[in-house]
């Protein structure tokens, strides 16, 4: 009977998601270093939005 249901697939289930290729499973980052990048993007965007004015001076 176990035979039979591994061929007609209904025997693959959370087993093989656990022995899936990295591949083909997408894994999520870790929340810390989600908010570890969002810092950076945010001091990034602050820093170019005050050097914003200095540059539009300088090139005009």
């Amino acid at each position: 009977m176990e035979n039979s249901r591994n061929k007609r697939g209904y025997g693959h289930g959370a087993e093989d998601a656990e022995n899936a290729p990295e591949s083909k499973k997408q894994k999520l980052p870790a929340l810390a270093s989600v908010v570890v990048e969002a810092l950076k993007v945010d001091s990034l965007q602050r820093l170019c939005s005050s050097l914003e004015p200095l540059l539009r001076r300088i090139v005009s």
